[in-house]
């Protein structure tokens, strides 16, 4: 059953909706993977900060403090590729709503070109039946006078 203009404007304005709210979810996204991408710089300052400045730098190395340098550094570490997979995590978000906005925006750009349809076949039959009754209205305003005597005498005729 063929779906009416109307019916197809309200579908593309519920699909234009759902456009919005997916670019929403994607302006989300992306702004996560930022935060975790300035994290993740901060966390690789820390270690570069460490490692230029650390206890080695100080000159006389006192044991106890190598080994809170070589804790503090393993930490580090940890929180760096932490941050590094949620980062990628973050990346396959992003592409994910990225992917989702485009489907999203193929069906409201096909729900378009169906309703442009549509309406071009119902304006293309409204000027059909124009034309039709305009036709009819011509042909039965110009039709000779005599005609119709003409015609009932034929009819009389042939009885």
């Amino acid at each position: 059953m063929p779906l009416s203009p109307q019916r197809l404007k309200r579908l593309v304005t519920h699909r234009e909706r759902l456009e919005r709210l997916q670019e929403q979810e994607l302006a989300a996204a992306q702004r996560l993977y930022r935060v975790r991408e300035q994290a993740l710089a901060e966390a690789c300052q820390q270690r570069e900060q460490f490692l230029d400045g650390g206890p080695a730098a100080s000159g006389a190395v006192v044991l106890a403090d190598l080994l809170a340098g070589a804790d503090y550094l393993r930490r580090v570490e940890r929180e760096i590729n932490a941050r590094r997979s949620a980062l990628a995590t973050s990346e396959d978000d992003v592409a994910e709503e990225r992917e989702v906005l485009l489907a999203r925006r193929r069906d409201r750009k096909a729900m378009e070109a169906l309703l442009d349809h549509r309406l071009e076949d119902e304006r293309i039959a409204a000027n059909r039946a124009d034309i039709k009754r305009i036709d009819e209205l011509a042909t039965t305003r110009w039709r000779p006078a005599d005609h119709t005597a003409t015609t009932n005498s034929l009819e009389g005729s042939t009885r």
